[in-house]
């Protein structure tokens, strides 16, 4: 699982974008599925790759 400042790595965004787009949840569809885990959110690797594939311009 990788964490918020992972994740803004692989984005190219600030940590706090992340967080900002977090507190919306997924359904606004601004981040992949995230879990908490002793609450911090978490992201799988799977599913932020699904998600950005999902995003992709053709």
């Amino acid at each position: 699982m990788i964490d918020v400042s992972d994740l803004a790595l692989w984005l190219k965004v600030s940590t706090s974008s992340v967080k900002k787009w977090a507190q919306a949840g997924p359904a606004s569809g601004r981040l992949p599925r995230f879990y908490r885990v002793n609450g911090q959110i978490r992201f799988r690797p799977m599913d932020v790759r699904a998600w950005l594939e999902g995003k992709a311009v053709e």
